[in-house]
């Protein structure tokens, strides 16, 4: 408990506090009586105890306890025998000071209960192996995880420490790319007087916060030398401490840690919590709506890693979300797109393939309803993939056909999954999610399926996925240009429906919103807005690729586009070394 007032020194084994504070001792007794597990004892060596409820907890007035499931403790209660609780809490044991009978209640469905004094002070016990220190925000802790796979370090938030392990909060995007028992490289913990915290270990689980908003990784420390071990202890210890500190504000004050005080003596500026930071811009409001979808599709994914389902609710919210901006603005969704190029490549091509499929149907007058399903059906249309091991899905070598036959199988984990969604159009999910990697010449997955068993949606769905994956890199090869993944899949009728191919070229054009542009002036732009010729008439210019060490910064639209000279159509940012963000 963070709110505990913690003894100056340790025991080599375990710490023992005796909290008066009003409101630490709350917390302490309050899961006493929520999570049960109490025992009554009358002596203090605790030599004999027995299991008793905890009905009630009045804060500094009174208890309640219910020993009927020991009648003969009614007698020794009854003539004012002193006693006191003893139980469990986050790790430590947890016991009251002496308490007294007040009163035995009237009888209640043959429950033997008494009201009781409250106690002066909790005593609690923490062994070093198991005891957590909670770290909140103000204390100004800085810490960083490196895995061995990934050269570069992710910002993290330590939410408790321990000996052994503790708790990390992280953005979700980057708990995507942790499993269970991985080794870390390395967790540093930076305090605020700038002593430092250098420690390894493995991951033991990942899951999502309650509001899915942050990941939590629980992880276990390797075993350290004796000085490590030591000064671990120390800071968990002072950690404790700090807590307790700050929330006295009678009772008992405790002198400042030093761990939590800079060398000049300032008091630790707050780091700024994971989830409201961010590289989005300020000023685009559909970029951070959009941040928010991606942020439900990454922890859908660790709830499926972790054994879940689909929440129905979410993601008919967030379905509805990419409906109302396309509806606002199918460019600015589009350009949007653009700003997540940090969230993990599955979850960036659920979100372009569900935002174009939208903008594509709404474009054909598709009705609202069926609008809503094909959406939400393809944010989710490739969630399965996120179970498959990483050697079917970054194999820079053709899959042999037991791993094709691997691969197949995301498609049922999705189908099966989305039947929890009541509110969904069974038939335009199974359009979808089973028909989007079919090919009329029945050379797709996962049935094999023709020309004659698949569907309208399912067309222009297979057309929209596959032209978002081929101009995305791939383990096996580079991406493809534009251009080029357009005459792919307008020069194989046979695979693809040539009608939807060309809606699709009509609809997006040739230097798309979103897209790096070049024009005959060596300038290099983001595509903005189209006309209705499919041509740019908006451009944020970036770049002058003559003189590429000057950075540009202007937004041109209209009659300006004509000092940029000819549209020589759109290339790689790579090439460049542009991102939009």
């Amino acid at each position: 408990m963070s709110e505990s007032a913690t003894a100056e020194s340790a025991p080599a084994e375990s710490d023992a506090t005796d909290v008066y504070h009003a409101k630490a001792k709350w917390e302490w007794l309050e899961p006493l009586c929520l999570d049960g597990g109490v025992n009554l004892a009358f002596s203090l060596d605790d030599e004999a105890s027995w299991p008793i409820v905890l009905n009630e907890v009045e804060r500094d007035r009174s208890l309640v306890v219910d020993v009927s499931a020991v009648p003969a403790l009614a007698e020794p209660l009854a003539r004012g025998d002193a006693f006191h609780l003893i139980g469990h809490v986050s790790g430590a044991m947890v016991r009251t000071a002496p308490l007294e009978v007040i009163e035995r209640l009237a009888g209640r469905d043959g429950r033997v209960r008494f009201l009781c004094s409250y106690p002066e002070y909790v005593s609690t016990t923490h062994r070093r192996g198991t005891f957590r220190a909670a770290v909140r925000p103000e204390m100004g802790v800085v810490a960083s995880l490196t895995m061995s796979s990934a050269p570069n370090a992710v910002p993290v938030e330590v939410r408790n420490l321990s000996l052994g392990g503790c708790l990390l909060a992280m953005r979700l995007a980057d708990a995507l790319a942790l499993e269970t028992d991985q080794a870390f490289e390395r967790l540093d913990l930076q305090f605020p007087n700038r002593q430092a915290l250098s420690l390894r270990g493995r991951i033991r689980h990942v899951r999502t916060d309650e509001g899915w908003t942050l990941a939590l990784a629980g992880c276990e420390f390797d075993e350290q030398a004796i000085d490590g071990d030591r000064q671990l202890w120390y800071c968990v210890k002072e950690i404790e401490r700090e807590g307790a500190r700050s929330a006295l504000t009678e009772d008992r004050p405790l002198a400042p840690s030093g761990l939590f005080r800079s060398p000049e003596g300032k008091r630790p500026v707050p780091a700024k919590g994971l989830a409201e930071s961010t590289d989005l811009p300020i000023g685009n409001a559909t970029a951070r709506r959009l941040q928010k979808v991606a942020d439900y599709l990454n922890a859908q994914i660790l709830q499926l890693q972790n054994g879940g389902g689909i929440a129905a609710t979410l993601l008919s919210r967030q379905a509805d979300v990419l409906l109302t901006l396309g509806e606002q603005s199918a460019d600015g969704l589009l350009y949007a797109l653009g700003y997540l190029e940090r969230e993990p490549a599955l979850v960036q091509h659920m979100l372009r393939v569900a935002a174009r499929a939208s903008v594509l149907a709404r474009s054909q007058g598709v009705d609202k309803e069926a609008l809503k399903a094909i959406t939400a059906s393809a944010l989710v249309h490739d969630l399965g993939k996120a179970l498959l091991p990483t050697a079917v899905l970054a194999s820079p070598q053709p899959l042999t056909s037991a791993q094709r036959q691997q691969l197949a199988g995301h498609v049922a984990t999705v189908l099966e999954a989305l039947t929890a969604c009541r509110w969904l159009d069974t038939g335009i999910a199974g359009e979808v999610v089973g028909q989007i990697n079919e090919r009329l010449d029945g050379s797709g997955y996962p049935q094999a399926a023709t020309e004659g068993d698949i569907g309208d949606i399912g067309r222009m769905m297979a057309v929209v996925d596959v032209i978002d994956a081929l101009t995305q890199p791939r383990p096996d090869r580079p991406a493809w240009s534009l251009v080029e993944a357009y005459r792919h899949v307008l020069g194989a009728p046979a695979c693809f429906d040539n009608a939807w191919a060309q809606r699709y070229i009509r609809r997006f054009g040739l230097a798309p919103v979103g897209a790096l542009v070049r024009y005959s002036s060596g300038a290099l732009a983001w595509v903005q807005h189209l006309d209705d010729q499919g041509r740019p008439s908006q451009v944020h210019m970036v770049l002058n690729a003559n003189s590429p060490q000057r950075h540009l910064d202007q937004v041109l639209a209209k009659s300006d586009l004509a000092q940029l000279g000819r549209l020589e159509g759109p290339v790689m940012p790579a090439e460049y070394g542009l991102a939009r963000v």
